[in-house]
């Protein structure tokens, strides 16, 4: 895509101004805060030795006929410079994010416990510009219950008199999804070499392609589904429950879910969103189309959450991946997938079929100890699916 890049420079305190007028935004995909108090310092203090600090990049978009400045990298940066402008720093208990809130269950946390928690904080400097423009309003909302006053050794002089740059781009195209796929791509390959962007983050940035798909990428009755994975809630995964569904739905058979993936599977997922953004005819999966005509798939999500209503699965503890696994992947692609509806009258039936699969794989030792095993979640659709198939009514025509 063609476009104009403009470089130049700001004091501390103008970008303040742009943060507090809402002139800079945050785009929906973009993380929380996650620098600590000391990075924070640390960064204040390059900033006053006159260190090397790389340009924040702010992209202007096209949104709903308005244009928008979004901060596409830069947001640590401009976050540190309005906490040291107020002299805070938010305190982790009065910002607290639920691990399930950012880690997608796969299976792969029950075979290493070894991996480090990740620490985020629900804050991000939104905070601060919805009180603004006025300093005072921003003032007045911080409060000792929710941040921690912060001496970062700085005077009013310092937010006059040091810059922070900048890169500014202006893509040549009219077209809204045309800009939201390059900013999209720009956010992710900054990042990559950056702080890591966990599952969630790095997929609402492919979300963010089209903001119509998101409701179906993150169905609401969806999101109170937790796995427990080593004592520890993740989020139920609907995107990896989708892609290898679509991948079977185009193949007809479960052996060659993922080939070729399984150390990256998050690039799997990947490759299912632009899928079905796109509306692409995949060699992988089936067309998002050809599954929903004209797009339509409100329908069947409404299928799925009164299926999941009728089935008590809101009482349900998904004690492991082979659980949440034999339990939705045989669902989900007969509401979601074929719209078929379920007899309901069978559900005890149904649900102790379900419960007698889960306790035959789980007596096999090497499938309860790596669950995430091509071959293991291979069986799982394959066994699930099955199950499902024998409780089915007014099959999709």
């Amino acid at each position: 895509m063609d476009k104009k890049v403009y470089y130049g420079e700001y004091s501390l305190k103008h970008w303040i101004e742009l943060l507090l007028k809402q002139d800079l935004e945050l785009p929906p995909y973009q993380r929380s805060f996650v620098w600590s108090e000391e990075q924070v310092k640390e960064f204040v203090r390059g900033l006053k030795e006159e260190i090397f600090v790389p340009p924040v990049t702010i992209g202007v978009c096209n949104k709903d006929g308005m244009n928008h400045n979004l901060i596409l990298d830069g947001q640590q940066r401009l976050s540190s410079i309005l906490l040291a402008y107020f002299g805070v720093y938010p305190k982790k208990d009065a910002f607290q994010r639920n691990g399930d809130e950012v880690n997608m269950a796969d299976g792969a946390a029950e075979e290493d416990v070894d991996e480090p928690d990740v620490e985020y904080i629900n804050w991000s400097l939104r905070m601060f510009a919805d009180r603004g423009p006025i300093e005072r309003n921003v003032r007045n909302a911080i409060t000792p219950q929710q941040y921690n006053s912060v001496d970062y050794e700085v005077t009013e002089d310092f937010f006059e008199n040091k810059y922070l740059p900048f890169s500014f781009i202006i893509p040549n195209a009219d077209n809204e999804a045309e800009q939201h796929e390059f900013y999209s791509s720009v956010f992710r390959n900054i990042n990559i070499l950056g702080t890591p962007l966990n599952p969630i983050e790095s997929r609402q940035s492919l979300y963010f392609l089209k903001s119509e798909l998101q409701s179906f990428f993150n169905p609401e009755c969806c999101r109170n589904l937790k796995v427990e994975l080593v004592g520890k809630n993740q989020a139920y995964d609907f995107v990896r429950t989708m892609a290898i569904l679509s991948q079977y739905k185009k193949d007809g058979r479960s052996n060659r879910l993922a080939q070729g993936y399984k150390p990256k599977m998050e690039k799997y997922y990947e490759e299912y969103i632009y899928a079905v953004v796109n509306d692409k005819n995949s060699d992988m999966f089936v067309q998002f189309s050809t599954i929903f005509p004209d797009k339509n798939f409100a329908p069947r999500i409404t299928l799925l959450n009164e299926t999941l209503n009728e089935l008590g699965y809101n009482q349900l503890h998904f004690r492991s991946i082979i659980d949440s696994d034999v339990y939705m992947f045989g669902l989900v692609y007969n509401t979601v997938i074929e719209g078929n509806n379920i007899d309901l009258a069978r559900k005890d039936a149904l649900m102790r079929e379900l419960q007698n699969k889960i306790s035959f794989f789980k007596r096999n030792d090497g499938h309860k100890a790596s669950p995430s095993l091509l071959k293991y979640m291979r069986a799982r659709v394959e066994q699930s699916i099955t199950i499902f198939n024998r409780y089915v009514i007014h099959p999709a025509r």
